[in-house]
């Protein structure tokens, strides 16, 4: 079952990388991409090709970045919509 669960991660995550929605969310959140690789133990470069669909995330790094990008998401959602400037 746990398995699974770790598959069904990993195509999300691949998913919001080729729509280019996980680089959006690190953007919207202002976080770097420097920032992201810490948080999942790999190198800077390892990101910056995830996101350009050169590198396809694998193994546990590519988990953790599933989750930061999940949780991205759902705070996205959660916020109320900013007011139009006047």
């Amino acid at each position: 079952m746990a398995q699974t669960a770790q598959l069904l991660r990993l195509a999300d995550v691949r998913a919001a990388l080729s729509t280019g929605e996980a680089q959006r969310l690190r953007e919207a959140a202002d976080l770097s991409i420097s920032e992201i690789a810490r948080a999942c133990g790999v190198d800077q470069s390892t990101v910056w090709r995830w996101e350009r669909g050169t590198r396809r995330p694998r193994g546990e790094a590519a988990l953790l970045y599933g989750q930061l990008i999940e949780d991205l998401r759902k705070r996205t959602e959660s916020e109320p919509p900013t007011a139009a400037l006047a």
